[in-house]
């Protein structure tokens, strides 16, 4: 009887130092994540494209920038205001929190403006 006591005992203390355990680490993670927004900058779209390189839409207060990101630089490859952005592809105005433009018609407009430069 008493070794059940003491095996129930266990039990107990090993299944509330695992839920702690996950408090904890739940807790920790929030605030060493990434933070993907802040009261005047935003990134609001990334795609990897390797190992350490992706390219990005970032918002700076009223202005968008297309970034090159790889793990020695970063890279502007195309600055956008937000008219253009409304403008050109149609989309609700970020600031309404209705959404945010489609990263992919962002880059393809672009793609497409310096082809025709070309």
């Amino acid at each position: 009887m008493n070794s059940v006591i003491s095996l129930v005992s266990v039990l107990i203390v090993t299944i509330l130092i695992l839920y702690l355990s996950y408090i904890f680490t739940k807790s920790i993670g929030k605030g060493f994540g990434l933070k993907r927004g802040g009261n005047y900058m935003q990134m609001l779209d990334r795609l990897p494209l390797g190992q350490d390189k992706a390219i990005a839409v970032v918002r700076a207060g009223s202005h968008y920038f297309l970034i090159g990101i790889a793990s020695s630089q970063i890279t502007v490859l195309a600055e956008l205001t937000e008219e253009d952005i409304q403008n050109s592809l149609n989309i609700p105005n970020p600031q309404d929190k209705d959404g945010y433009p489609d990263f992919i018609s962002i880059l393809k407009k672009y793609t497409d403006k310096n082809r025709k430069d070309s």
